[in-house]
């Protein structure tokens, strides 16, 4: 009996054993169900290994080891089978170089015990998600981001209920999600853990129940809009939670604790709307690491309560509305590695704490208003690699630890007012040490700041990985020449403009390479010759000698530069415009120089030319036809020098001219027809020709155009036959002056001035001309190019505006023939600032509905045949500023209010019958104002130009109310600064001055003479 049993136990334990090696062996190497194997290899058939730069070089098809050789699947890779029944519940083929259409019938969909599904990172292109995608009802993993699937997500996908995460994420926005589908996926999806779905195209909002499951919500840029729901933020297992770029959805955070306090690792909001500010319920968040919230209209105080992140890795508060100090609240981030506020209104002083962080390796304080110095010394800051405090008005020297941050790649400083000599940072790099410090900066950008004293040697020899370096706009001192920069192989970008340096050709040579060089800056530096080290230049894109004191030619060796797209030497002496590449330039200005000579015919064979500036120079000939035919030129600028002959009429029908100028030439015949091809033209400025011809009405098909100029000509008849019922619908300068035209004025005209009605309720139209068509020409320093500018003529002075701005309205018909009445229309152009119609013969009252231009600051009616009384409602005109009314036969009282008692007598001279304030004459007495004959023909003589009383000291100053035109200009000024401009304004107001005081010292002698 013991032996039956002995041999029971033998027997079950061999079979135990036996088991456990079955059991064993599948949990190794489970059998592939063949049905599933067939249906592996036919899906690998159906598609294709491609090629495409979408794949990283390491990036291996995981199906190459997918045959029939070898059916057992579970073998193959990207392959995992359920351990005891062999079927596929997982496949992994992402980045594997698949490409090609999965199909409805595809035999994918065959592997019903599918729970693992990941096709991510492939290329898919062409191609939409099947709707059999919802027979994987097994599926809790599905992953088909950056496949390029394009088209509509299926409904089919929201039946997969036992998903436990989606992804759909795409780099492009190829595939959309209507509403309904979208809300299906957040009903019946109840397990869901990890969703993604940026940046597709929902057109939704977000329902208000949501899986309690989810720990990571991606929907970022998907066009959400409305309020998102608050149970959002009370998820208790929430860690990540991604909706940027939402910008039609609002925020509202909770004000007190959150449910997810303890777990919410990453809240990226930027670019929505947060409503209410940053709540102190932000500091519960312990476990917070990333905060963005960048763009959220966010206003109000720094957060305190930040101060107990102390988990905090990046922080992100940039481009928003926020104010005050910001407190030292950063001692306890010790993990933080990225801070960025830059763009608020935040002052007060650098917060100190920050320099003693270890780990920051971004920080960004840009454009907001800190003041004061930087902290002496910083204990921390070892893995900054990138400081830009730029656009502050901190002060001070700039501090010399800078030099000593080993891992520092990006310094930029510009727009402050930092001070002093750089010596304590080249002190610094002065040693066996110092050679070592700055070795990593590869970008340096100290301009327009108040620096001064010399720059050594040493620092330039010391940052041999310079990729850009800006010193611009300073008070800098020496000399500088190529070879101080030549350690710096790796240089693109240089910009010394107005820095204080000279640039010195004394040691250039053709020897010295600067090799990668791109960009060159030397505006204002004292540069007597072209350096010859640009001769080894041939990469160089963009180049600026503008200002400076070069004479003669350019040199031969110019033509090497193949790759030069922006030239610019304005300002100069040069004499002859041959050896210039033509062929590839994007930009040229070489306005303000001495070249006499007829364009060269190497100026035909341009073929890029967008921009060309040839003004201000003593260029003559005829203009040749060729330099119009190029349909990619914009900007054609050739004012002021000696051209004659007839204007070029080759304008081709793409033509994308944009500017033309020709004014103060010798220019004859009729406008050339062809300029009706010019259908994006803004700006046309012919004045100061001997241009004969009728006034050109087919131009009122130029739907573009903003400025029309064609004063000082020989232009005659009137102004009629316009075809369509609103000509010049954009026109905001319209200058006819001193020409011979005749008849009445013209109302058609007037009617289709839109741009000068109601422009208030269009503020979109603000800004200036052709903003950004020179974007070859921007520098870290904030220079852009300012020569779109147009030539005014105002009191025999002739003023250069630059930057013309889109609300300057202007109507100066003056010194022409036209008569009868000045039409009632004119009230309506409520959006006019000046009006001249002087020195004509109009007749009959002045219109009351000029009381509806109410922004009106400059009117002059001076010089015409005007009867009966200044109109009591011109009192409502509240911002003008100058008014002449002069040598009329105006009859009757002055009105009476707060700005016509700013009027001087000279608004009213030479109407006898006028009376009240500020003449003489008073009414209902029988004294005249009447200035004797011999004055008036006086001053008749000295004042035959434009807006004869109005001069723009008086308008700068303003008068009464008239300040907003003042400011205006002032602003023109302060942003845009010009030598030229700025030396004519001064020389108007000089002349104005002087004007005046000897006109009133001629009055007190007359009147003197008159009493003896």
């Amino acid at each position: 009996m013991e032996r039956i049993v002995f041999m029971s136990l033998i027997i079950s334990l061999f079979l135990f054993l036996h088991a456990v090696e079955m059991v064993s062996f599948a949990f190794v190497h489970p059998l592939c169900s063949s049905h599933d194997s067939l249906a592996l290899l036919h899906f690998k058939h159906s598609l294709s290994v491609t090629q495409t730069v979408h794949y990283r070089e390491s990036s291996v098809p995981k199906t190459a080891s997918w045959n029939s050789s070898s059916m057992d699947c579970c073998r193959w890779k990207g392959v995992t089978c359920d351990i005891f029944t062999g079927h596929v519940i997982g496949l992994d083929l992402s980045d594997s170089r698949l490409g090609g259409t999965i199909h409805p019938n595809s035999s994918l969909f065959l592997l019903h015990h599918l729970q693992t599904l990941d096709l991510s990172s492939n290329y898919f292109s062409g191609s939409h998600i099947p709707p059999s995608i919802g027979q994987l009802v097994n599926l809790a993993h599905l992953n088909l981001s950056y496949c390029y699937f394009r088209g509509r997500i299926p409904l089919e996908i929201s039946y997969l209920s036992r998903l436990v995460s989606l992804d759909l994420s795409d780099e492009r926005s190829l595939l959309q999600l209507n509403q309904f589908v979208f809300r299906m996926l957040f009903q019946n999806l109840t397990k869901l853990e990890l969703l993604s779905l940026t940046p597709i195209n929902t057109s939704s909002s977000i329902p208000i129940n949501v899986s309690s499951s989810l720990r990571y919500l991606d929907l970022a840029a998907t066009n959400l809009h409305g309020d998102l729901p608050k149970s959002i933020f009370l998820l208790p297992n929430l860690e990540t939670l991604r909706l940027s770029y939402n910008a039609h959805l609002t925020v509202s955070m909770p004000k007190f604790n959150w449910s997810s306090s303890h777990s919410l690792r990453e809240l990226e909001l930027s670019s929505t709307n947060i409503a209410g500010g940053l709540p102190s319920s932000l500091g519960t968040l312990k476990a917070l690491k990333v905060v963005g919230f960048y763009y959220c209209n966010l206003a109000g105080p720094f957060p305190e309560s930040i101060r107990n992140l102390s988990q905090i890795t990046r922080l992100d508060l940039s481009y928003n509305h926020l104010e005050g100090e910001i407190p030292d609240a950063f001692s306890n981030a010790q993990k933080l590695t990225s801070l960025s506020l830059e763009s608020n209104s935040f002052n007060g002083r650098f917060p100190s704490s920050l320099v003693n962080l270890t780990k920051l390796e971004m920080l960004s304080l840009r454009h907001n208003l800190f003041s004061g110095p930087l902290p002496v010394t910083a204990n921390g800051l070892q893995n900054l690699v990138s400081l830009d405090v730029s656009s502050n008005s901190l002060n001070g020297s700039i501090p010399s630890w800078m030099a000593s941050l080993p891992s520092l790649i990006y310094l930029l400083l510009k727009r402050n007012h930092f001070s002093g000599p750089l010596s304590l940072i080249q002190n610094k790099l002065k040693g066996e040490i110092g050679a070592q410090m700055f070795s990593s900066l590869k970008y340096l950008d100290l301009s327009s700041n108040n620096l001064s004293g010399e720059v050594e040697e040493e620092m330039f020899s010391s940052m041999q990985n310079l990729y850009l370096l800006d010193l611009s706009s300073n008070n800098l001192s020496g000399e500088v020449e190529a070879e101080m920069f030549s350690s710096m192989q790796n240089l693109y970008f240089l910009d010394l403009s107005r820095s204080g340096l000279s640039w010195s050709s004394n040691k250039d040579s053709t020897n010295t390479t600067i090799p990668h060089l791109r960009f060159l800056w030397l505006r204002f530096c004292h540069v007597k010759d072209f350096p010859d080290f640009l001769s080894n230049s041939k990469e160089l894109w963009i180049l600026d000698l503008s200002e400076n004191e070069i004479h003669g030619q350019f040199p031969k060796w110019f033509g090497v530069l193949v790759a030069l797209q922006s030239l610019n030497l304005s300002h100069n002496y040069l004499t002859s415009l041959d050896h210039l590449p033509w062929q590839t330039p994007v930009f040229v200005d070489l306005q303000t120089n001495s070249p006499s000579e007829p364009l060269p015919s190497s100026l035909c064979k341009l073929s890029y030319l967008t921009f060309l500036d040839l003004s201000y120079n003593n260029l003559s000939a005829e203009i040749p036809n060729c330099l119009v035919t190029s349909a990619r030129l914009e900007i054609l600028d050739l004012r002021a020098n000696n051209f004659h002959g007839l204007l070029p009429n080759k304008f081709p029908k793409n033509s994308g001219l944009i500017h033309f100028s020709l004014s103060k030439n010798q220019l004859e015949g009729p406008i050339p027809t062809s300029l009706v091809n010019c259908t994006y033209l803004q700006v046309l400025d012919l004045g100061n020709n001997k241009i004969r011809d009728t006034f050109p009405t087919w131009l009122e098909t130029l739907q573009e155009l903003e400025i029309l100029i064609l004063e000082s000509n020989r232009f005659y008849g009137p102004i009629v036959a316009f075809k369509t019922k609103s000509p010049f619908p954009s026109l905001s300068i319209f200058d006819l002056s001193g020409n011979s035209f005749t008849g009445s004025l013209p109302i058609e005209v007037l009617k289709g001035f839109k741009a000068m009605m109601n422009m208030n309720a269009d503020k979109s139209k603000g800004g200036y001309l052709f903003d950004g068509a020179y974007y070859l020409q921007g520098s870290t320093s904030g220079e852009s190019y300012d020569e779109e500018s147009m030539i005014l003529f105002t009191k025999n002075q002739e003023t250069k505006f630059n930057k013309i701005l889109r609300i300057f309205t202007t109507i100066d018909l003056s010194r022409n023939k036209f008569e009868g009445e000045i039409p009632k229309f004119i009230g309506n152009l409520n959006s006019l600032l000046l009006l001249n119609l002087s020195h004509n013969n109009l007749t009959g009252h002045i219109p009351i509905e000029m009381r509806n231009m109410s922004t009106l600051e400059a009117l002059d009616l001076s010089y015409n045949q005007l009867s009966g009384k200044i109109p009591e409602e011109l009192a409502s005109l509240t911002f003008l500023a100058v008014l002449n009314l002069s040598h009329n036969h105006l009859v009757g009282p002055i009105p009476r209010s707060n700005q016509f008692n700013t009027f001087p007598n000279d608004s009213y001279f030479g109407n006898h019958d006028l009376c009240g304030f500020p003449l003489s004459n008073e009414c209902g007495q029988h004294k005249s104002s009447l200035v004797p004959v011999s004055l008036v023909e006086q001053e008749e003589e000295e004042e035959p130009g434009f807006l004869s009383e109005i001069t723009w000291q008086s308008v700068l100053i303003g008068y009464g109310c008239g300040l907003a035109f003042g400011f205006a200009i002032l602003y023109i000024i302060y942003r845009f600064q010009r030598p030229r401009w700025f030396i004519d304004f001064l020389e108007t107001i000089t002349h104005e001055m002087i004007y005046r005081v000897q006109r009133g010292r001629k009055r007190r002698m007359n009147n003197h003479k008159k009493r003896q």
